[in-house]
């Protein structure tokens, strides 16, 4: 990537770099000349100038350059508060993947693997229906496709689907980052993997399979909700869209068809979290306000540039509208907000077209900044070339994820709550994966604060 650097900074500055510095410094001019679309002599002129290298030897000469990149690379920060060099992550630079798999806006499988125990369901069925010409083919587990099929980060969007029986995970508390405030969530598992193909979703970090996976047996959720909800003392939240959009492929799947006349009656919020406006079924479901749908919002050009195969803005707000026609309740979620060096005016536009399109109040609003474990960054960088969001001023956090710093995301939440304020002062607003420390922004120390309140108007408007 960087051919002949090495040498030439070993001439110019009179040092031998080892590979682990050159690494660190390929990683700083790469960075740099991404955020700033400057050519590499740029900032070798700039090193001259800022570093004070000559009155420097030996492994000083080096320091003296890298944080001379540092405070270039980091510019805000460094006008802020001290930098913090052990929180910077200076991975090798790559180039992009090979093939890399890309989707079609309009989802259609490639082939679907069927465990035998639900070979005979309604899941099955559908996917004939609307897949005729797509290859059947029978297995044990899927996990036997696993065995057979080295998996590739090249191959993570191919379009496969699994259909299994969900023998284990159908229900659990959400899995807060350590050291942040939980907001009491609980986790419905639809299933693994999603048609879209958003550049700083977690799950490329997890996943060993391509592909969708979706649970054919929901009759057993129910099984388990029913001796959840017996142990309840107070309403839950619960919600999918954790590990999949709990309505990309509902036209094929009828989770929702399921799962709202069930819970419509319970005493808990449901949430359908998503970023599509399929929303076909919901308009046939009778609508209950303790069923909320909620949509994840960015501005368009971000939706066009990071969140490819969902979709736009303008739909999404329109599938608002609709819905909350209808009876529902609804909410959004301003997560993850990128920052910029026009995040104010960008965000802001799209909270002043949320308030010309949807009624207040909602039934809440979530905030929570970019925030990625360090593989992400990398596989970013395989996937989406073109993307820049990684190249933000983020550090290793309390939980040794990438974030912005605390006064960066302070003044980020700050903002955006002021602007929602504008239009709407009852609709509560709660913080996603949030230390203390930003919770007192909304002059809350918890977010069980925010969870009684969320539940209370919510579930005695039911």
């Amino acid at each position: 990537m960087f051919e002949g650097l090495k040498t030439k900074l070993d001439s110019i500055f009179n040092i031998r770099l080892n590979r682990n510095q050159i690494c660190d410094i390929e990683r700083l001019f790469f960075e740099i000349m991404r955020r700033e679309n400057v050519s590499e002599n740029v900032i070798i002129e700039y090193i001259k100038t800022n570093s004070h290298y000559e009155k420097c030897a030996g492994k000083d000469r080096f320091f003296a350059i890298k944080n001379a990149l540092i405070l270039r690379r980091f510019p805000r920060t460094y006008q802020n508060e001290k930098i913090d060099t052990k929180k910077i992550f200076l991975n090798q630079v790559n180039g992009p993947l090979d093939n890399d798999w890309k989707g079609n806006k309009d989802f259609n499988p490639l082939e679907i693997f069927v465990e035998k125990e639900v070979k005979s369901s309604y899941l099955v069925e559908n996917f004939k229906k609307h897949f005729p010409a797509v290859p059947i083919t029978e297995v044990n587990l899927y996990n036997e496709y696993l065995k057979n099929n080295r998996f590739k980060i090249a191959d993570l969007k191919k379009p496969v689907v699994f259909i299994i029986k969900e023998k284990w995970d159908f229900l659990k508390p959400c899995p807060c980052t350590k050291e942040h405030i939980s907001c009491g969530y609980w986790i419905l598992n639809l299933g693994f993997g999603c048609p879209f193909d958003c550049s700083y979703c977690f799950l490329q970090c997890y996943a060993n399979f391509p592909g969708i996976v979706l649970p054919a047996n929901i009759e057993d959720f129910f099984i388990e909700f029913e001796a959840l909800y017996k142990k309840l003392k107070n309403p839950i939240r619960i919600g999918t869209g954790e590990f999949c959009d709990s309505l990309a492929l509902d036209n094929i799947t009828e989770y929702s068809k399921q799962l709202i006349p069930y819970l419509s009656n319970k005493n808990v919020l449901f949430e359908l979290k998503t970023k599509s406006n399929n929303i076909g079924n919901l308009l046939k479901i009778n609508p209950s306000k303790n069923i909320v749908i909620s949509w994840s919002l960015n501005p368009a050009s971000i939706v066009e540039s990071e969140e490819l195969l969902t979709a736009t803005l303008q739909e999404r707000l329109e599938a608002a509208k609709i819905i909350q026609g209808k009876g529902y309740s609804i909410a959004f979620h301003f997560d993850p907000i990128i920052h910029s060096d026009n995040w104010k005016h960008l965000y802001g536009e799209v909270i002043d077209k949320l308030y010309q399109e949807a009624k207040i109040p909602f039934s809440w609003i979530s905030l929570g900044s970019l925030r990625s474990h360090r593989s992400l960054k990398a596989i970013n960088e395989f996937r989406f070339p073109q993307s820049n969001i990684f190249y933000g001023e983020l550090f290793f956090g309390e939980d040794k994820k990438l974030r912005y710093p605390e006064y960066l995301r302070k003044e980020i939440y700050s903002y955006m709550i002021k602007r929602l304020r504008r239009y709407d002062s009852k609709t509560p607003i709660y913080l996603c994966m949030e230390n203390k420390n930003l919770w007192t922004i909304l002059g809350k120390d918890s977010g069980k604060e925010v969870e009684s309140s969320l539940l209370e108007r919510s579930v005695n408007n039911v």
